[in-house]
């Protein structure tokens, strides 16, 4: 028995009883030439025109018809509902308002379609029959590719122009990398560069993938792609403008790329690696500025000043720059170089890889697949007369032996090694086999350093003494610096993190001629230490520390990792206003945060909020709220007014959205306005819904649990 062909659109049966020419037969014959849709089926044999159908409709169903073109789909009512819902369904939203959503339907009766959307918006559904493949049509035109990235264009703010160097490749080789895809990833790099990152990061997980950039050191999110475009089209855009195999998805690759941004010409190093989601991909910016820190910016404190002076003009010897990776180890050593070059001096690096290049300074490439190791490279450098030299890392015993070599026969050398203080170099120079009296001879200082961020200058505070833990201020006296604490809480130009660049912590050890003599006697770490203190040759990193913060550059919460005091404090750090709430133990229930000046709509809502079974945090404006959001666990939702003192309902949004990097936090706004610029406004600040005051406590909670079941932190 043949199984009888239906139609998409079978509903619309019971309606066309008193249609002329849309008989049984005429049915009949549109089942057996398998038309998906009878609608249009009648409408291509000339029976009906689409709007003598929509008029059938409703005067059959109730249901009104709309002529339906993409611009009629609503912008806010697209990211309240997603695209799955939407071709599941066959709907597009047509308009919002506070209570109701607007549905252009393919089919008007699909009731689990309308319960389904009311969930998810908790707003209540109206359906208008729009004809199918005109639903079918918009949906591809809104959800396409260019469509989707164009509307993340408008999200980002104008972006300076960035040129590719080298040659553009030419279009038939691009593939499906189109004009919309260019602009993205060059917009990204932009807003990077202006942020003074340093790293890009596109990562992908199940649901979508996410730009994360560094700053100061620190990851954040700054925006969310559908994953098909992301590890489509994007990662080739950027393969092809680094310069790798496009086609070859399934091992790393590494590749660069040289920019023009606006006026100033940037490095970009490639980097991907095939995750079970697709490939990530790191850009590294490599900004020229960043190799032309005068010596004299770097921050450092006097006195480690003084003995770096000291050391250069020095007519030989080695001077060891340690860290873990990130610390700032290759701008120290630019730095120096800059300050070392003249026209009488010779100065020749060698470094894998070369990351910004130098005037009046001769630099080699390290290439190992060529033969070019460093300690091949050291040998005939040694050849060419320099009177300077920069081993860009001691990797093993052959390369540190050349380079001591060297520092002991009439050259200056410095170098990099990964240690974690100047004490424990000497025994990571011995373990890789080089000879005591080679290394007391030749060693003229060493320093270890970490990067940690600087507090922003504008909104910088010193801390109450009162706040201030005795043990760090005995300290601090011990060392002669001022007992004084500072704390950033955050404002506009900071975008509420309290931070604002980077500064350095160093510690540094002179090489007298007693470390000399216990470097060659094979003297313990402790031994080596204590003399080093006892000759006061050798400023730690929690003297470093204590420094910075008695000078206001940096806090406690930066700081406290590099401490070594008889009792670690958190005291005088960071710490939130009175007025932020301090993260409260977790009770199971999911966190919802209120941020309102208003004390009265905070009661209200904290009752209504309560009753639904949510736990709840107040705060009484932005900056209270992102200085708690920012110091302890972000809660599960967050329910903010615009119009708030000290930092407003915009401000706040842009600063969980772009310094605090959480674009996944469902934020619902309070508002006054009882118009469609409600919904606009919300949109445009990167909210994800809004609630009008004066507001009703079932609709609040329905928001709310709309708003969680999008996260998907409710079913």
């Amino acid at each position: 028995m043949t199984e009888t062909w239906r139609f998409k659109d079978e509903w619309l049966i019971r309606g066309l009883a008193g249609v002329k020419g849309a008989d049984e037969a005429f049915i009949a014959k549109a089942r057996a030439e398998k038309n998906p849709y009878i609608s249009h089926a009648l409408v291509d044999a000339g029976i009906v025109t689409g709007e003598q159908l929509g008029k059938v409709v409703e005067l059959t169903f109730k249901v009104k018809y709309l002529p339906l073109a993409p611009e009629n789909a609503d912008r806010f009512g697209l990211k309240l509902i997603t695209e799955k819902t939407c071709r599941k369904y066959n709907i597009i939203p047509v308009g919002v308002s506070e209570e109701e959503i607007r549905l252009a339907m393919a089919d008007p009766l699909n009731f689990d379609a309308q319960s389904d959307v009311e969930a998810v918006t908790a707003r209540r559904v109206t359906p208008f029959f729009s004809m199918p493949l005109a639903v079918d049509s918009c949906l591809e035109q809104l959800f396409s590719s260019d469509k989707l990235i164009y509307d993340l264009l408008n999200n980002i703010e104008t972006a300076d122009e960035v040129q590719l160097l080298g040659g553009e490749v030419p279009a038939d080789e691009e593939g499906s990398v189109t004009a919309p895809v260019v602009t993205l990833v060059n917009s990204i790099i932009s807003q990077a560069y202006r942020k003074h990152s340093s790293d890009i990061h596109i990562e992908h997980e199940e649901k979508g993938s996410h730009v994360r950039i560094r700053v100061d050191g620190v990851l954040k999110n700054i925006m969310t792609i559908p994953r098909h475009i992301a590890t489509g089209p994007l990662v080739s855009r950027i393969k092809i403008m680094a310069d790798l195999d496009v086609s070859n998805h399934m091992r790393p690759q590494d590749g660069r790329a040289k920019l023009r941004i606006g006026s100033a010409e940037v490095g970009l190093r490639v980097s991907t690696l095939p995750t079970s989601y697709g490939e990530k991909v790191v850009m590294r910016i490599l900004d020229q500025r960043a190799a032309e820190v005068p010596f004299e910016k770097l921050g450092f404190a006097p006195e480690v000043s003084r003995v770096m002076e000291a050391c250069l003009a020095a007519p030989q010897g080695m001077i060891l720059v340690t860290g873990p990776t990130g610390s700032g180890k290759t701008t120290t050593l630019y730095s120096v170089l800059n300050k070392t070059r003249s026209e009488k001096t010779n100065i020749v690096t060698v470094e894998d890889p070369i990351e910004y290049k130098l005037a009046g300074i001769n630099q080699v490439q390290v290439n190992e697949k060529q033969g070019l190791t460093f300690a091949a490279v050291l040998r005939s450098v040694l050849r060419q007369d320099p009177d300077v030299i920069m081993v860009g890392e001691i990797r093993d015993r052959e390369t540190a032996d050349i380079a001591f070599q060297a520092a002991m026969t009439g050259h200056l050398v410095f170098s990099t090694l990964h240690t974690n203080d100047v004490i424990s170099t000497i025994g990571r120079l011995t373990d890789m086999g080089l000879d005591r009296f080679k290394i007391s001879p030749a060693l003229l200082a060493i320093t270890a350093q970490r990067l940690v961020r600087r507090l922003c200058p504008v909104c910088a505070e010193r801390v109450p003494e009162s706040e201030i833990d005795r043990t760090l201020t005995d300290a601090m006296g011990g060392f002669g610096f001022e007992k004084a604490v500072y704390r950033g809480p955050g404002c506009k130009n900071c975008e509420g993190s309290g931070y604002a660049g980077r500064t350095s912590l160093v510690e540094i050890l002179q090489v007298t001629p007693r470390i000399k003599d216990l470097i060659n006697s094979g003297a313990s770490a402790a031994e080596l230490t204590k003399a080093a203190l006892d000759e006061k040759n050798l400023r730690t990193l929690t003297q470093d520390a204590l420094w910075h913060l008695s000078k206001g550059h940096t806090d406690l919460t930066e700081i406290s990792p590099y401490l070594t005091l008889e009792k670690k404090t958190a005291a005088g750090q960071s710490a939130p206003r009175p007025a932020a709430p301090a993260p409260a133990p977790s009770s199971g229930k999911l966190r919802v945060m209120i941020v309102d000046d208003d004390a009265m709509i905070r009661l209200l809502l904290k009752k209504f909020i309560e009753v639904a079974g949510f736990q709840v945090i107040e705060a009484v404006d932005g900056e209270a709220a992102i200085t708690a959001i920012a110091a302890g666990t972000p809660p599960d939702l967050l329910v903010t007014d615009i119009n708030m003192p000290r930092l407003g309902g915009m401000e706040l949004v842009k600063g969980i959205r772009e310094t605090l990097g959480l674009l996944d936090l469902p934020i619902i706004m309070l508002t006054t306005e009882a118009s469609d610029k409600s919904q606009e406004l919300a949109f445009e600040l990167g909210a994800d819904d809004y609630i009008i005051k004066p507001f009703k406590g079932p609709l609040v909670i329905a928001r709310i649990n709309a708003a969680m079941r999008r996260a998907g932190k409710l079913k």
